[in-house]
């Protein structure tokens, strides 16, 4: 009998230590196979009048400085067609690309990382980039695919809102990678 119980005791200790390993694994592969689009979409109300004065030329160096190459900015075009076709489909004017707002974008997607957040890692809001041309904001996390990008987006009903607007006459998006996942700034603009 006392055999039976040591037995018992082992495959008891070894199956917590399966389910134990089994959770890791799956928390470890979500990391790096599923992704987010987070709690919430941001969006600041149009201005009366197209705000006077222009972006500061070194957010737009910095901004374009940060793409880590052309495929990711290919990606980021072809992620903008998919949301024009998603307007499209509702009679909505497609959205022009915008390379300020891709520079903003590309600096919204490096913060990501360290904050995945509407507030920016020094405590600012995620406007504060450019005030001047930032007026809503998407973001996603571990979707290394514009598809998978765009379909998170489309099943968040924050997030559709801000594509769907029909206020909305431009985008950028901005694509980051680090550590093998994609970090997605979007950013909109009502001129």
């Amino acid at each position: 009998m006392k055999e039976g119980i040591k037995v018992n005791r082992k495959i008891g200790i070894v199956g917590v230590l399966l389910v134990v390993c089994l959770a890791a694994v799956l928390v470890i592969a979500k990391g790096k196979l599923g992704g987010s689009v987070g709690d919430d979409a941001a969006i600041r109300s149009k201005p009366k009048a197209a705000p006077a004065g222009s972006v500061d030329p070194n957010v737009i160096t910095r901004g374009t400085s940060l793409w880590q190459g052309q495929s990711f900015m290919t990606n980021a075009k072809n992620a903008l067609n998919m949301v024009n076709q998603q307007r499209a489909g509702s009679g909505l004017a497609a959205l022009e690309w915008d390379d300020s707002l891709a520079a903003c974008a590309m600096i919204r997607a490096t913060e990501l990382p360290s904050l995945f957040s509407h507030s920016r890692p020094d405590g600012t809001d995620w406007y504060t980039v450019a005030p001047n041309i930032m007026y809503g904001e998407n973001l996603a996390q571990g979707y290394n695919s514009p598809d998978a990008a765009v379909n998170a987006w489309m099943n968040s009903p924050a997030h559709r809102d801000n594509i769907m607007n029909a206020s909305f006459k431009s985008c950028g998006i901005g694509i980051y990678e680090s550590g093998g996942k994609w970090y997605w700034g979007q950013e909109f603009g009502y001129y």
